[in-house]
Parts: structure tokens; sequence; C-alpha cells
């Protein structure tokens, strides 16, 4: 687990501010089990897909956002493992494998078809990365994750579909899940159990709220709302209204209310 090392004014500042709509929730369910560990989410147009990390034989689910499970499937062992992370780019489903290779931590980025058959791969990572990712997100055309470099602090990277590092950014000490995407912005759960919201690029924070059942394993944007996982048993899901509009906050430690 990592260890997040944040700046306490800008939590409380972050934590103290109040939001029309943000973080309401707007309907919750029980995510399909037994498994309870769910920590990537994905959409694919109507249907939301939730990935357990429980291996190559099942624990991916698509189900309707009410909750009802369409069907369950595995992604074919891929010699790498668990699976971590999960995202949709408009005709495969991603997810992360990883595999320590002495003290060195390679990441797998795989690619599978809805119906579960791999499609393609790239690996990323050597020697100078400390910590395995653990979200991967769909922009349209790159995929995002977090790249964590020995001693210094997370940054995002974009990559194509092949594997093409594009460039990174600074993101500071907050990301702690599964990563979505929206509107060249990424949200993810973080430290003291709030979720937060920041500009690709600015490094600068649009807003954050406290994740629902007091804690976020995994979060997934369905167009107009962010959906997260909590960490309890049983595990619940949640849709929750981020009510974002687009303005930047002038700098980190004074982030506005966002309306719309």
């Amino acid at each position: 687990m990592r260890t997040a090392i944040t700046v306490t004014t800008l939590i409380t500042t972050l934590a103290a501010l109040g939001y029309a709509g943000m973080g309401d929730v707007i309907t919750s369910w029980q995510a399909p089990g037994p498994y309870y560990r769910v920590n990537g989410i994905a959409f694919e147009g109507e249907y939301i897909w939730l990935n357990n990390g429980a291996g190559e034989s099942k624990g991916v689910f698509k189900c309707t956002t009410a909750g009802s499970v369409i069907k369950e499937m595995g992604f074919p062992y891929h010699g790498w493992g668990p699976a971590f992370a999960l995202t949709f780019d408009g005709t495969y489903l991603w997810t992360i494998f990883h595999q320590p290779v002495g003290t060195i931590i390679y990441d797998c980025y795989v690619k599978y078809t809805t119906t579960g058959s791999f499609a393609g791969d790239f690996v990323t990572h050597n020697q100078i990365y400390y910590y395995p990712s653990i979200a991967v997100s769909w922009d349209g055309q790159y995929l995002w994750t977090d790249e964590t470099r020995k001693g210094s602090e997370i940054r995002a990277g974009k990559y194509t579909t092949t594997g093409t590092l594009v460039g990174t950014f600074a993101v500071g000490s907050v990301w702690g899940t599964d990563a979505a995407y929206y509107n060249n912005q990424l949200w993810t759960g973080g430290p003291n159990n709030y979720v937060y919201g920041m500009n690709i690029g600015a490094s600068t924070f649009v807003a954050s709220f406290a994740a629902p059942g007091g804690s976020c394993r995994a979060v997934g944007f369905d167009g107009d709302y962010l959906w997260t996982a909590d960490r309890n048993r049983p595990q619940h899901i949640y849709k929750v209204d981020i009510d974002v509009v687009d303005v930047a906050p002038a700098s980190v430690g004074r982030v506005k209310a966002l309306y719309r």
C-alpha cells in the first residue's frame, strides 16, 4: 500500500469546502460478490463494468447502472497478476497486471474484448519506477495512468495504445486508486478517505469530497456522474454528483466552489 505524504493545509482546505451537489450520492447498490474487491470501474455505453481483481477465472462483471449483473467473466490468465484497474476505450477493456522482476516492477497493460478474449498488450516501467501502477483511464485518444518514480512524487503518464509514453505531469500525493478521466481532469480516491479531481497538466485541484461509504477503492465516469467503490464488506458502488464546470482554481489551496 502506498504511504501518501500530503500537505495538511491542502487537505484541510479541500475537506472543509462545501459544494452544491459535490459528492451527493444519487444512488448506490451492493457490489456483486463474493469477492468485494472492486478496484476498477469502466463504462461501455449504458453498462458499468467492475473489475474485482479476482484473477483469471472470474470477477469481472458487466452490470446495469442499477446493479443487476448482465454477465460475469474472467480475463484469460496472462502470467501476471492480479488484475488492477479498468477502463473502456470504445472497443476494448483495459486492465493492468503486475510482475515483480527482482527489485524492478513491470506493469503489463492488457486489452480484452468485452467477451473476455485477449486483444493485445504492452509492458512499461523499468528500474526508475518504485510502485506498480494502479490506475488506467481513457480520454478518447490516450490511456492515462499513475507513474511513481523512486524518490519523487506521483506523476500522471499518458500512453498511446501501443505503449508509447507521450508525456507526464506531476499530480502531488493524492493519487491512491484507479482513476477516471473527465474533460481534461483526472479523478481518484486519495488520503483522508476523500475523492479528488485534478486538472491535467496544471497540477491544480478542481475539488474534493468525502468518499461515500467512508472510503474509496475505485472510481469511474459515465459521461455525467462519477462512480466510486468503497473498501467495506459488503462493498457498495455509488453514483455521485461532482457538479463541475470548466473553471480552474487559481492555485492549490485556494479551491473555489464550482456551480453549474
